[in-house]
């Protein structure tokens, strides 16, 4: 791939970044419209520009010919809970490749940036978040070495029927 490279962006790319991100979310609509739905705001601009004040977060980009076709959003955290061994590792807050440039190895090769930069900064680990829906998501981390560590579960609510009463209640 020529003239292929990973930066850390600047707030300029941030127009090109939300364009991905756009085409990524439609996934997240279409799958789970009871969560998802369609919006020009995708992030907060508290949120955005925590990744350009703090040097803890960066966004890294993969550009191809002056274009940006990928990003990932990355914090390197530090555990030190009483209750749990003190570890430092990198957290992907979001990742995505532009629809044109998917399953052309870019993916690959910016968590490989990723994996590299998590480890100069000295995170003993990466973690991320994946929904179950996303099954190209789940195949490339599992073939990066990714394993499963938790389950996040739901359970809808349904409003039970005016007419039982509580348990409890002595009516």
């Amino acid at each position: 791939m020529e003239n292929f490279s990973i930066r850390k962006a600047v707030w300029e790319d941030l127009n090109n970044i939300l364009k991905i991100k756009k085409e990524a979310h439609r996934l997240y609509v279409e799958e789970r419209p009871d969560v998802y739905k369609e919006s020009e705001t995708l992030y907060t601009e508290r949120f955005l520009k925590s990744f350009f004040k703090n040097d803890q977060k960066v966004i890294l980009v993969a550009i191809i010919d002056d274009e940006i076709v990928a990003y990932g959003f990355l914090e390197c955290m530090m555990v030190s809970l009483p209750m749990m061994v003190v570890r430092q590792y990198a957290y992907i807050h979001d990742f995505a490749v532009s629809e044109e440039y998917r399953r052309q190895g870019i993916a690959t090769r910016l968590l490989d940036y990723i994996e590299d930069y998590a480890m100069r900064n000295g995170a003993s680990r990466i973690e991320l978040a994946v929904h179950l829906f996303s099954k190209e998501a789940i195949s490339l981390y599992e073939k990066f070495g990714f394993s499963p560590r938790a389950i996040r579960m739901e359970k809808e609510l349904k409003s039970k029927n005016s007419d039982q009463q509580a348990p409890d209640d002595e009516t």
